[in-house]
């Protein structure tokens, strides 16, 4: 059986190539195929980044982007597990085991999918202290303190 209802169609953004997590969404980097209306709603892309990586060919949906914030200069952005709710622009300390300690801010929160996994945060250290950020991130060995 055929169906021959024109159904109403509208763009929708899906990606042109592979998305790093942090990576600026572009206009480049996305193609604009016809979904069914109302089925999907459409994100907000300028000045976005990807939160998740993003394979080409997915639909960018709203829990794939997250607004942009310019890294600060001589920062590098450091995956880092940071609690859920700690916003994007927050200035954290971050300490590491031997109790020294470097000052970070918050380039992308901290984020939880529908099936409860939550994914590191982004954030901007100085370039001095990135390599030894990430480290203590990896191992397990870094405490996140943000100011309420």
């Amino acid at each position: 059986m055929w169906d021959l209802a024109e159904r109403a169609t509208g763009p929708f953004p899906f990606a042109a190539v592979d998305l790093a997590r942090g990576q600026p969404i572009a206009p480049e980097s996305i193609v604009w195929r016809q979904v069914p209306r109302g089925s999907l709603q459409t994100p907000p892309l300028d000045g976005t980044t990807a939160a998740k990586e993003i394979k080409a060919g997915d639909p960018i949906v709203r829990s794939l982007v997250s607004g942009a914030i310019p890294l600060p200069p001589n920062t590098w952005a450091v995956p880092v597990p940071l609690p859920l709710g700690a916003g994007q622009g927050t200035v954290v300390n971050l300490v590491f085991a031997d109790g020294s300690d470097v000052a970070g801010t918050i380039v992308q929160p901290a984020s939880e999918d529908s099936l409860g996994f939550t994914s590191d945060g982004l954030v901007a250290v100085h370039r001095s202290a990135a390599n030894a950020v990430a480290l203590a991130a990896a191992n397990g060995d870094l405490v996140v303190l943000i100011r309420p």
